[in-house]
Order: C-alpha cells, then structure tokens, then sequence
C-alpha cells in the first residue's frame, strides 16, 4: 500500500516536472497579469516628447490591459536615475521604461561608471517611435541660416552655443555630429530636461537647439522656434519647407531620436510580447496616428528581438562618434 502511494506521488512529481519544463508558469504568467497598476518610467522632465508619446501610449493601454497604466516621470544624470530604478523594479511587467537612446547606448560610453549595465539590464518589448532631429533657433535669430550658424562657427570657434536635455542625450550629440561633419565648433550648454532648454532658446540666452519633430512642431507653429535645416535622409511631411542637412552639403548629419519600451532583465517573454502587441495594434488607432502625424512622430512597433537589433547597432555607430570626438570619461 505504502508502496503504490510513493509510486504516485513520484509520477504527479514527474507530471509537474514536466508541465514546468513546457513553459506553464510563464502561460499563467501571461494570463494573470496584470495584477496591479502598471507604472511606465520616462527618465526625464514631463513635457518633453517622449513623455508625450508615453502618456498617449498610456491611456490607451490602460483599457486593453483592465489596470490604470500610471506614466512617472524620474529625471536626472541624463536618464540614468530614471532607467536604474526600472532595472532594479521586479521583473513582472509592472514597472516598464519607455526612453530615449541614452539610458540604453550612449551613456555607457560617456559616463565613467552607471549603476546598470545597460545591455543586460533590461530586456526589450518593442521600439515605439521614432523621429529625426531638427536644428531649431528662436525668433530673435531669425535672421539665420543653417548656412549662417556653420560660417560663424568656423569662424569664431566656440562663439556660439547649443543646449541639450542633458550630456548624452540625443540633443547633445547630434550637435557633437554636426561638429564633426561641418567642420563647425559649437559650445554646448547642458540643462535638466527639455523645458528649461526651450526657455532659454526662445529668450535668446543660448543661440539653438537640435530637437526632434514632436518637440519642435508646436513651437514651429506658434513661431516662438524657426526650424532651420532637418537631420533626416529626406524631407519630412511635417515640416515640408525645411531643407535636410544633406540638401545643404553635409549628407553625414542624419541624426533621429527613438522611444523605445524596455522590461526589466527577467521579465517573462509572454508578457513582454503581450504589451508589445498591445502597443502594436495601439499605435494602429488611427486617433492615435493622427496625434503622432501632428506631433511628426513615426510609428515604429517592432517585435522584442528586432529592437534588440536596433539597439546594439545603435549603440556602435555613436560609440563611434563619441570616441572620436574625444568625449567620454576622463
């Protein structure tokens, strides 16, 4: 009798074992989240474009997933701050980070040490948007060209100043690069997010800024910024009368920024393909593409694996830039 009992006991074990070994925990992981609100970081100042782009990703999911979806905004050192926290969040799906490049490629080449290894911190769920940059002026210099700026730039090195949302961010580079491929020498003056920035562009305090389109457009259209050349291989839609920097002679400048929707490392695959897909068909809404055409945003909504791509190429081409223009940790 004792015997039989043990012989059964041993092959329900054997039937868990094997149950487990097929992947159920993850199925029932899939299927009961979520279990509570979900928190998506943004790594920098609201206001911005990304922070933009994720509470409209937000409201709509909050639907799809039966939980509210709460957008925190954690700024500081560049997104760092904002990314940690999201590495050390528990890998459930609960706690996401939709940023910009830096807190995934090019801080690890700037900063001398980051609390994350930004490679093997997260675990990717899907490249939302993407959007190029645009080299804007405010309206007390709007007696300037692109052409004008690169002039005075190799004329007076260091004359003329550029702010960003941070050293490492997409701002800041993309000045780097316009460096690199004109010739030009720019001063950069770093700010704490986007908005202090702007303030100081409009007022005249700093001479310009390299933004991406969902930033600039309303202040394009309101005329308190005068967009003066794109740094995209073509035109774009959304600002039909600016010239690319290639137009101008400097095919080299090709700079966009992009949000992408980050995980935890250790996140369970089915539900980071569960919120990609929802993402996905969320950025088929076509009141969610008329929103992202008026704010120049492109739709992107790739799989895990292909983000994964994306970032690691990134992440060499401005390892690249960064290293021969002598920046980095000292």
């Amino acid at each position: 009798m004792k015997r039989a009992l043990f012989q059964r006991a041993m092959a329900t074990c054997a039937v868990l074992a094997s149950m487990h070994a097929i992947g159920l925990p993850a199925a029932h992981a899939q299927a009961s989240f979520p279990e509570r609100p979900v928190h998506i970081v943004v790594p920098f100042l609201a206001g911005g474009s990304v922070d933009t782009v994720a509470r409209l990703i937000g409201d709509k999911l909050s639907p799809r997933l039966g939980q509210q979806v709460v957008v925190e905004n954690k700024a500081g050192a560049g997104g760092v701050v904002g990314a940690d926290f999201v590495a050390r969040a528990r890998p459930d799906g609960h706690t996401l980070l939709l940023t910009p490049p830096g807190p995934l490629t090019t801080n690890a080449v700037l900063l001398k040490s980051m609390p994350y290894d930004a490679r093997k911190a997260f675990d990717p769920v899907s490249l939302v948007a993407a959007l190029p940059n645009v080299l804007l002026v405010g309206e007390k210099r709007s007696a300037w060209t692109a052409q004008k700026i690169i002039a005075e730039a190799k004329a007076n090195p260091e004359k003329l100043t550029y702010g960003s949302q941070g050293i490492g961010t997409t701002g800041h580079l993309t000045g780097v690069l316009f460096d690199q491929q004109t010739g030009a020498r720019l001063t950069h003056v770093a700010y704490k997010g986007f908005p202090p920035v702007l303030v100081d562009v409009i007022a005249g305090r700093v001479d310009m800024m390299f933004v991406d389109t969902a930033n600039a457009l309303p202040r394009v259209r309101n005329h308190s910024l005068i967009a003066l050349a794109v740094a995209s291989k073509s035109r774009v839609s959304s600002l039909p009368d600016v010239p690319t920097f290639a137009e101008l002679g400097y095919p080299g400048v090709v700079s966009d920024t992009w949000f992408a929707l980050m995980a935890p490392a250790g996140t369970p695959q089915a539900i980071r393909q569960r919120l990609r897909d929802e993402v996905a068909a969320i950025l088929k809404d076509p009141e969610v593409l008329d929103r992202l055409r008026e704010l120049g945003v492109e739709p992107v909504g790739d799989q895990p694996d292909e983000l994964d791509e994306h970032i690691r190429k990134e992440y060499e081409r401005w390892r690249t830039i960064i290293e021969s223009a002598g920046l980095g940790p000292k």
